[in-house]
């Protein structure tokens, strides 16, 4: 059951901005409001399916995952970035994962809109459908479980610090 108390819910300028799992968006705009007094951690999660007949061996697949892991070299507001090859046969299984951090809904929204980040949008969508998840990871939301337990620690711990020292 989610802790309502611990979901955010801003009324600015006549448009309701929900935090990440608050419900619904109106105008496709979202606030989210994070772990100690606004701040947040956003894991954006994008998962690949290939169009029938690209493969891996294709140009157009390799073009656009080199793309894909060049972005953090080109693209600042990105805290942290893993990509990768599925590496299962089920037929349910997606073909490619993107998993980018970012240290607030604004450092994510600048990531959207840079060139950098369109181009690779362009060869995706020549090869590929895909689906996006992004989640407050220092929401209370958010659960975290084994291994991912410690690394939630991590990231909440500067958070924790930036808080103390204001």
């Amino acid at each position: 059951m989610v802790n309502v108390s611990s979901i955010h819910c801003l009324h600015t300028a006549g448009l309701f901005k929900n935090c990440i799992g608050a419900g619904p968006l109106i105008n496709n705009s979202v606030n989210v409001v994070g772990y100690k007094q606004g701040r947040c951690m956003i894991l954006h999660l994008v998962f690949f399916k290939f169009h029938e007949p690209f493969q891996w061996c294709d140009n157009e697949v390799i073009e656009a995952e080199a793309a894909t892991r060049r972005h953090p070299h080109h693209i600042n507001e990105i805290a942290g970035w893993a990509c990768g090859r599925n590496i299962s046969f089920r037929k349910r299984a997606m073909d490619f994962v993107v998993m980018g951090l970012f240290e607030s809904q604004e450092e994510l929204s600048s990531f959207l809109i840079h060139p950098d980040h369109q181009d690779g949008v362009l060869k995706w969508q020549k090869i590929a459908s895909w689906q996006v998840v992004d989640i407050d990871i220092t929401s209370e939301t958010t659960h975290w479980s084994g291994l991912l337990e410690g690394w939630a620690d991590v990231v909440r711990s500067p958070l924790d610090a930036l808080s103390v020292s204001r």
